[in-house]
């Protein structure tokens, strides 16, 4: 019988969100989720400059029409739900968006969007945009940790996202828990399903991750739900993918906001370690690309599944590409977002790189994947080869960057703004 079914779970996480305004949070978490907020914020006037931006901002007008809402870094206004698309849609373009290894990718950036333009809507306190930060950022990753690893057909974000924009806005709208019960239901249904393994991006995808379509269905879910538009909340115990304990094992303990990871690299996070060993390497060794006879990286073997050309036809492919990431490391001497350009892709130099780069499966790696992200580069110069390993990525939990390091990442996206202000997050 219908009555009789067991809904603690779902009702248990929504009457988390709903009273999560009379939660006291710590400074450091505070400090920590306004670190979060700008740097997610200042990707995306990098993420306006992307192919995948471009081309679908060209039906901006058409398919959401001009209205009073803010398109980061764009002369343009639009509705609620397109600028919280297209901001978001920017963010996840670049891949230099923070991430969470408890979620297996991006919770910040189906938040920022929502919380800034719905906060400023609503006329919120900057403490209360921060603490819609926290709590979004807190179920997006519980949802994707307690699924069942046996169930997972895809790690791409789109798929677990709207729920922590149901989170993000039901806080800001001061939503009832029986509400938020049928938006969380809704955004499950609705939400984007995405491709399993690795299709969805080594092909270079302009859908990628799925943020943008999940931010959308996430704020029209809280929104309808508050409506009075129901869902199908007995979802948890339909799916057969969620393991319901560990959904709220411990909610609310500690904020899992606090144990993110930030990228200096603009690209998969995957790619990180690897890319990092060989900047150690050039850093302390001084040779031209000329002088490189050949790279190898030794790695876990899901980082070869990314790599399905030699030489990546578009942007968003080769922000999953180790070989390009590494060469316009060399060439170039970093790794930012203005490298992953449609123009570098043809540069000469950098394929000259990419064809001296060998990728090899190591189970010494592979073994401790994904709970460590470890790579291994030699590079033969003159004779000589220069060995780095990485165990870990950089700007990870438990080495955050420092808050000036963020800022000067902010700072380098944001400059050609003068409007944009770094100080504003900081005001609680």
């Amino acid at each position: 019988m219908m009555e009789n079914r067991n809904i603690n779970y779902l009702k248990e996480i929504s009457s988390f969100i709903s009273s999560f305004r009379k939660q006291d949070i710590d400074k450091n978490t505070m400090n920590h989720a306004a670190i979060t907020l700008a740097d997610t914020y200042a990707t995306a006037f990098s993420g306006i400059k992307t192919q995948a931006f471009i081309t679908a901002f060209k039906n901006a007008e058409h398919l959401f029409g001009r209205g009073d809402y803010d398109v980061w870094g764009m002369d343009f206004k639009s509705s609620l739900l397109g600028s919280v698309f297209y901001n978001s849609l920017a963010i996840s373009s670049t891949d230099f968006d923070d991430g969470h290894r408890k979620a297996v990718g991006h919770p910040a950036s189906a938040l920022a969007a929502v919380a800034i333009i719905l906060g400023r809507e609503n006329k919120a306190e900057l403490i209360d945009i921060l603490k819609s930060v926290i709590v979004g950022y807190e179920v997006a990753t519980r949802f994707s940790l307690s699924r069942m690893p046996e169930s997972i057909n895809s790690y791409s974000s789109g798929r677990w996202a709207a729920f922590g924009t149901v989170a993000t806005a039901a806080y800001l709208m001061e939503m009832e828990t029986n509400d938020i019960v049928q938006a969380l239901s809704n955004a499950f249904v609705l939400s984007p399903h995405m491709l399993g393994g690795s299709s969805d991006v080594s092909t270079g995808s302009m859908s990628k991750e799925g943020v943008a379509w999940a931010v959308q269905s996430g704020l029209q879910s809280a929104m309808f739900a508050k409506s009075g538009f129901s869902g199908p909340y007995y979802f948890l115990e339909e799916s057969n993918e969620f393991i319901m304990e560990k959904l709220i094992e411990g909610i609310g303990d500690s904020y899992l906001i606090n144990s993110n990871y930030f990228k200096p690299y603009a690209c998969c996070r995957w790619l990180h370690p690897a890319i990092n060993a060989l900047q150690n390497i050039i850093e302390k060794n001084k040779f031209s690309a000329k002088d490189i006879s050949k790279v190898k990286v030794y790695s876990f073997s899901r980082l070869k599944d990314l790599i399905s050309q030699t030489y990546p036809t578009n942007v968003i492919m080769a922000q999953f590409h180790l070989p390009y990431a590494l060469a316009i490391m060399i060439v170039n001497g970093e790794c930012g977002p203005g490298y992953f350009h449609e123009f570098y892709l043809e540069n000469e130099d950098i394929k000259q790189i990419i064809d001296k780069i060998e990728i090899i499966e190591d189970d010494k790696y592979t073994n401790i994947f994904p709970a460590q992200l470890a790579s291994k580069v030699e590079i033969e110069v003159a004779g000589n080869k220069l060995i780095e390993e990485k165990m870990s990525a950089p700007w990870d939990y438990g080495n955050h960057p420092s808050k000036e390091e963020i800022k000067n990442k902010f700072h380098k996206q944001t400059s050609n703004y003068e409007h944009i202000d770094w100080n504003w997050f900081f005001n609680f």
